[in-house]
């Protein structure tokens, strides 16, 4: 009601003659300087922005560098943006552009811009060249919001090389929406970080002034983006993510993605799985609380939540084609953000136990978790395992969400002691411990135990037999219990069990066979990074690395 009540009052001014003459607005650029053809010798008549700057001469918002040369292809400095911006506010709300002369020449209309609210803080950088992303931000403050309507539809992170939580992201889509920037292909890039040249300065400050020279556009959204544009839009929503036990002792580290503003976040099950708490290490070194929906450990996906508001966060997207560029985001081995790029050789692999995105993206130790995202920067997959050298790489399809639990996130401490193992699956005394007989279906040859190590013992060619799929079933249920970190040869325990288990091809009674060995351990490794197996045992598959 507020909201029409101030329309109506709004309206009735109008009718009345009551608004004052600073909403004159548009009317108020005239022509305040005569520019004779030919005047700026460098300026010829048939160059695309000899318009542009006449037009600017005209309303006196640009003047040349002398007074037969303009120098287009010099870069605009800071100072010159901030003048051409105090110049357009003034004439739009005032009719005149007439500034005191100062010491530098530029101060006068530096302190006319802070007063206007066209700087929010002072500068120190007046005298250098203005990036592309500077001279948008200061421009789009020279003109009242709503003169600068919308002509064209930009949805939000269209622009490839704009990232939705850069600074300057609001000026640069309201100035495309307004038809004023156009950018500079048909994907519509800005290039933020190069510098403008005054021919191109011209051309924009005079659609500014004159909306009748404002230009539709229409972005191709399909363009594949640049390794380096994934990364400047994407990189800010994908984190560094430490977990840790209940004694406060680093476990591991992985990656993760933000998916939604409010902090709703996917990571690889087994780096939230067991642990008693979690912290995100944002990309600008923040570090927030990390807080758990749920968990798929077959699929090896959690659903979690960076705690936190307003945070940047990528679309997500379902169709995914052999063939399709994609690239894969985020902390390998614990250390510096990095992006590779890849093919995806099939969207629908069944080498695992759930599906998932085969691609020759690399993924490496302490990468999995991160982002794996198609050509135009919206994800589309969660990292989770690699061949031994990192390529192929598999992720899980993000659709997996679909079927969890997204309701209520708890701690990672309340969330593990409410989904402890199935006991009926591990071996007796030896908790968590998963049973290979019992996952499997194979018969148990026998047992043994020496010197506090139990030994589980089951026919080699019966494993044989059951190819790679008995083997998966046995490493998730490893994972799903909490024994997925993997160093020596041996899995040990994210939640504090001080067992250790390892797989050795072995003999029972002179037959070959598979032994399951678990040991116990004086303590729990502290900060290790999740490792690639070696093969085992007559080249029956091993896991792939799952950092």
């Amino acid at each position: 009601m507020k909201k029409r009540i101030c329309s109506l009052l709004l309206a009735a001014a109008v009718m009345v003659g009551l608004l004052p003459s600073a909403f004159a607005g548009y009317e108020n650029f005239a022509a305040q300087a005569v520019y004779t053809p030919g005047q700026f010798t460098d300026v010829a008549e048939d160059e695309w922005y000899a318009a542009n700057v006449r037009t600017a001469y005209e309303y006196g918002l640009i003047n040349g560098q002398s007074a037969t040369r303009f120098a287009p292809d010099n870069s605009l400095t800071v100072a010159e943006a901030v003048k051409l911006a105090a110049c357009l506010h003034s004439i739009y709300h005032t009719g005149s552009a007439d500034f005191a002369v100062s010491q530098p020449w530029y101060r006068t209309y530096a302190d006319y811009a802070l007063q206007n609210g066209i700087l929010t803080a002072e500068r120190t950088d007046y005298t250098k060249p203005a990036t592309r992303a500077v001279f948008a931000s200061v421009l789009a403050a020279a003109l009242p919001e709503d003169a600068l309507g919308t002509i064209n539809t930009i949805e939000d992170g269209v622009i490839p090389d704009v990232p939705e939580s850069a600074s300057y992201a609001d000026a640069v889509y309201l100035l495309y929406r307004a038809g004023v920037l156009t950018g500079s292909d048909s994907a519509g890039r800005f290039y933020p970080d190069s510098t403008i040249k005054r021919s191109e300065a011209a051309a924009i400050v005079t659609r500014m002034a004159d909306p009748s020279l404002r230009r539709t556009v229409t972005l191709d959204t399909r363009v594949t983006l640049t390794a380096s544009e994934i990364y400047t839009r994407c990189m800010p929503a994908v984190f560094k993510l430490y977990s840790y036990d209940a004694r406060g002792n680093l476990l591991s580290m992985g990656s993760g993605v933000i998916i939604s503003a409010n902090g709703d976040a996917v990571t690889c099950g087994h780096i939230a799985n067991g642990v008693s708490r979690l912290v995100a290490e944002m990309y600008d070194g923040v570090k927030r609380e990390v807080t758990i929906y749920d968990i798929d450990a077959d699929a090896d996906i959690s659903h979690i939540r960076v705690v936190g508001s307003n945070l940047p966060y990528l679309e997500t997207a379902l169709d995914v084609q052999t063939g399709d560029t994609v690239y894969a985001l985020g902390y390998p081995g614990g250390g510096s953000a990095k992006v590779t790029s890849g093919k995806v050789t099939n969207p629908a692999s069944t080498s695992y136990l759930t599906t998932l995105i085969e691609s020759t993206a690399v993924v490496v130790s302490g990468n999995s978790g991160g982002a794996l995202v198609d050509g135009q920067g919206r994800l589309v997959g969660v990292t989770v395992s690699s061949r031994t050298n990192g390529s192929p790489s598999f992720s899980v399809p993000i659709s997996v969400l679909e079927t969890m639990d997204g309701t209520t996130a708890v701690s990672p401490a309340a969330y593990t002691s409410t989904h402890m193992p199935d006991r009926s699956r591990c071996y007796d005394n030896l908790y968590p411990v998963p049973d290979f007989g019992t996952v499997t279906g194979l018969p148990l040859l026998g047992s043994t135990k020496d010197r506090g190590t139990t030994y589980f013992y089951y026919r080699l060619s019966d494993v044989v037999a059951g190819g790679s799929t008995l083997l998966m079933r046995y490493y998730a249920a490893l994972n799903e219990n909490t024994f997925y970190q993997f160093s020596d040869g041996a899995f040990t325990s994210s939640a504090g069990y001080l067992l250790s288990v390892k797989m050795v091809e072995t003999t029972y009674h002179g037959e070959p066979a598979l032994g399951i060995c678990v040991s116990g351990i004086s303590s729990q490794p502290v900060g290790g990074l999740v490792q690639a197996a070696d093969l085992f045992y007559a080249g029956i598959c091993a896991p792939d690395c799952i950092g």
